[in-house]
């Protein structure tokens, strides 16, 4: 039988969506499962990996039931997850804990003695990534002291994609985007670094083998076909960073191309050619052999769900009565306020921030209220406020020479045009949705089957397929006016970070006595 279909598991912070892909780029089911993400204390976030592979199993059984595909004719299958979540494992593959994912900072003391260490600036300059709790080196540490049982028993320290595919073949592994979350991973030979793993006494065997992201590292066994309802033997790919899979989804796969993601966290990825150290920000291979990702990333992308929890009761109550969407409710709210919202400022760091300030202690400001704000204005500025945060990451980039091209956006927040066209006015360039040939744009699970089937040679060329597959282009244009508001507005916000980064810690100490 010809292997026409090809699967995507997407595993993200909130939800698992699967896709079923025709070969020749056609969407013919997807199925989504939701979980919940566990804050046990102020600076944890972590989430039970049983979930993710429950979702899996779910949203794979519903694509096939919903498609009347058989799974023999499904070529391969291919994953992706959520970076820089710990998930220690047993010999038999399974959880030991739950799973500190890129949201927690409970390890701040230890990427603090990291920070410490006389051979610091190796570890960066190995991984090309800086020493942040977010990481998954510092939460090992903190998992060697605080968990000493947990950490005796573990027979392999996976993150989400591992223990995924894992589930899926029974092989332990770990994909080069994925890697580079920990500092004992020497990003420009892709191998463990004895020396760094030596310095930091974490034992060489209890880290999985290293694989690029589409290399085929195992079959489903029939454990796992009858979980997901797949063929015992079907190729498992090694699969890669949700971030990546999601910037090549999009487009991202040639030098230059840049993905600005939208969702629960809020980030760009800039494909380049060379490892470029740059603590500030975030570096990983991408999935496109030869390639790298610069990236930036805020944890402001969940202020709207805040907002509509929070203080959008009428836009929840109208959403239900109009059989409409919030956030679309929201985002009309914003269109009818002006560039600048006003002059209000909000810092987006509700749940501290990663790059390029890495502070745990973080907190959301609203600066420029007064008795004449308008909601509508309150709205825009928390839109503004995360395309600001993002920016932030661009300037630097920009600043080691590297050519931003065409911008490309992602995620939910791709869909809101009054967001696309803030970002497009305040970078002075063109904001571009990447569309199929239906109008609807790539995504992270169509990303995942163009793996799939380059794995399996049903495709000879990465950047050509997926172009292919997106041949069309919806173009925000930048308006000179409001680009030289938004340039005026961003100057105010960069200095208004420096002016309250030394209260953070004390806001921080106040929130946690009460």
């Amino acid at each position: 039988m010809t292997k026409d279909f090809y699967i995507g598991i997407d595993v993200g912070t909130s939800s698992t969506k699967t896709g079923l892909w025709r070969v020749d780029g056609v969407l013919i089911a997807e199925a989504t499962a939701t979980y919940p993400l566990h804050r046990p204390q102020p600076t944890w976030a972590e989430m039970n990996p049983y979930d993710w592979w429950q979702a899996a199993c779910t949203t794979v059984r519903a694509v096939l039931a919903q498609s009347n595909v058989v799974p023999e004719a499904v070529g391969a299958v291919a994953v992706d997850a959520i970076g820089w979540s710990l998930v220690p494992v047993d010999l038999a593959g399974e959880p030991l804990c739950m799973s500190p994912i890129w949201l927690d900072r409970r390890a701040d003391a230890q990427a603090a003695h990291l920070r410490n260490y006389p051979d610091a600036d190796m570890l960066i300059n190995l991984v090309a990534n800086p020493l942040d709790a977010a990481y998954l080196t510092p939460k090992l540490l903190w998992l060697r002291e605080m968990q000493p049982d947990i950490y005796a028993q573990t027979h392999r320290f996976l993150e989400a994609t591992g223990y995924i595919v894992h589930k899926l073949c029974g092989t332990f592994s770990c994909d080069f985007t994925q890697a580079y979350g920990y500092h004992c991973f020497d990003i420009r030979h892709e191998r463990w670094d004895e020396h760094a793993l030596d310095l930091l006494d974490l034992p060489p065997d209890r880290f999985p083998t290293l694989y690029s992201s589409c290399t085929v590292v195992g079959e489903v066994t029939r454990a796992a076909a009858d979980t997901t309802g797949l063929r015992a033997g079907t190729p498992v790919i090694a699969g890669a960073l949700d971030a990546a899979v999601g910037a090549f989804g999009s487009g991202v796969a040639r030098v230059g191309q840049c993905s600005d993601q939208g969702g629960t966290a809020f980030g760009l990825s800039l494909c380049v050619d060379q490892v470029i150290v740059e603590p500030r920000l975030i570096f990983s291979h991408h999935v496109v052999p030869g390639t790298y990702i610069f990236q930036g990333g805020t944890v402001g992308g969940g202020v709207l769900r805040w907002f509509r929890d929070t203080l959008g009761q009428p836009e929840a109550q109208a959403a239900t009565l109009l059989d409409d969407d919030a956030y679309a409710l929201m985002s009309r709210e914003a269109a009818q306020a002006a560039a600048g919202a006003g002059g209000l400022i909000f810092l987006p760091y509700l749940a501290g921030e990663r790059s390029p300030l890495w502070n745990s202690d973080a907190r959301g400001v609203f600066a420029g209220l007064t008795f004449n704000t308008s909601r509508a204005q309150i709205i825009r500025a928390l839109m503004e406020g995360c395309a600001y945060a993002v920016y932030h990451n661009v300037k630097i980039m920009e600043a080691h020479g590297v050519r931003v091209g065409e911008w490309i956006g992602i995620g939910g927040a791709a869909k809101s045009e009054v967001w696309c066209q803030i970002k497009a006015d305040l970078t002075g360039r063109p904001f571009v949705i990447a569309q199929r040939a239906d109008g609807k744009a790539g995504d992270n699970t169509l990303g995942l089957a163009v793996m799939g089937m380059y794995a399996v040679g049903a495709c000879a060329d990465l950047a050509a397929q997926i172009e292919a597959f997106l041949p069309q282009r919806r173009v925000y244009e930048p308006d000179a006016r409001r680009h030289a508001i938004y340039q005026e507005a961003f100057a105010v916000y960069l200095d208004l970070v420096e002016r309250v980064l030394p209260a953070f810690k004390d806001l921080a100490r106040i929130g946690q006595s009460g």
